[in-house]
């Protein structure tokens, strides 16, 4: 009983604080803080930071230490580099907007190859992340897109609430109302439509295939997990799913058998890949080769015998 207790805690004790892009914070008044940065105005030097529970820090850049400011750097650097590889390796980054009740804003991007061809839709992965800068992490997946032709939706608005029920249900109801206004709008191959994420977006991934009726054909889920025996019964349809988890994240391995149980009950086959890391995103590498994977076949995958 007590390996199974320990089990199940692994299992759900990352739902608080499933945001891979979370880090510890020091302030030059000794204070500390665990936040994820979210904005940096280099005119004003004003960080802004959202703590781990939602709120909207704006600070000055002052009130850092040193390595934190090197940090602050660094991620803005990060975001430099992130469009050199867009000009390498070509396609289109646009923001659109939804209209109606649910206004919402999504990045698509486009391989250069897909803006050309003309005698095939290519297939869609729709981005979920933790904390709902999708504006920015879309560049994080553009590499592998652009080898394998593949158009990506990357959300803003979608983020970890900690499972707050009425969060859940607003965001799940404005999915479900702008979901067709994208299909209208981007083009794709209605049966290769695809989910996915890490940590937090990988759960949103999973849990919108079996609440938004769609011919999903898979999810590419990067440190993430169904969420624990609470969410095991809804009804995930038959699909691809490919588990892209670091060597060294114990909270999402320890996941792996009892998910691939739930899932295979829907006839979905898995496919676990991993990397040298803990709980963060993929290397292009592996992301590549288990979106490869995941495009293996159009449509629902066949069970395994």
């Amino acid at each position: 009983m007590k390996t199974l207790l320990t089990f199940v805690l692994l299992c759900l004790a990352p739902l608080a604080h499933a945001n891979d892009q979370m880090r510890d914070w020091t302030f030059a008044s000794g204070e500390k803080m665990q936040a994820e940065i979210t904005g940096f105005d280099e005119g004003t030097r004003i960080v802004t930071l959202q703590s781990s529970d939602g709120k909207t820090l704006a600070l000055d850049e002052s009130r850092f230490t040193p390595i934190d400011r090197a940090w602050i750097l660094q991620w803005v650097e990060q975001f430099e580099e992130a469009e050199a590889l867009l000009g390498k390796i070509g396609g289109t980054i646009t923001r659109y907007t939804t209209t109606g009740a649910f206004a919402t804003t999504y990045s698509v991007y486009v391989p250069a190859a897909t803006a050309t061809a003309n005698d095939e839709k290519p297939p869609l992965l729709f981005l979920f992340h933790p904390g709902g800068d999708g504006g920015r992490v879309i560049y994080r997946y553009i590499e592998s897109a652009a080898a394998l032709g593949v158009t990506l939706v990357s959300f803003d608005y979608f983020k970890n609430t900690d499972n707050n029920p009425e969060r859940e249900a607003e965001m799940l109801q404005r999915f479900t109302a702008i979901l067709p206004q994208i299909e209208a709008a981007v083009s794709h191959d209605g049966n290769r439509m695809f989910m996915g994420g890490t940590s937090g977006g990988a759960w949103r991934s999973y849990h919108y295939s079996a609440q938004v009726p769609r011919p999903w054909a898979g999810i590419l889920a990067s440190g993430g997990w169904l969420g624990g025996e609470q969410w095991y019964d809804l009804p995930y349809p038959r699909m691809r799913v490919a588990m892209v988890n670091g060597d060294k994240d114990q909270a999402a391995n320890s996941c792996i058998d009892s998910d691939t149980e739930v899932l295979q009950r829907a006839n979905t086959v898995v496919s676990v890949h991993a990397f040298e890391g803990g709980h963060q995103m993929p290397p292009p590498s592996v992301l590549t080769k288990a979106l490869r994977w995941l495009l293996e076949e159009d449509g629902p995958a066949e069970a395994a015998p």
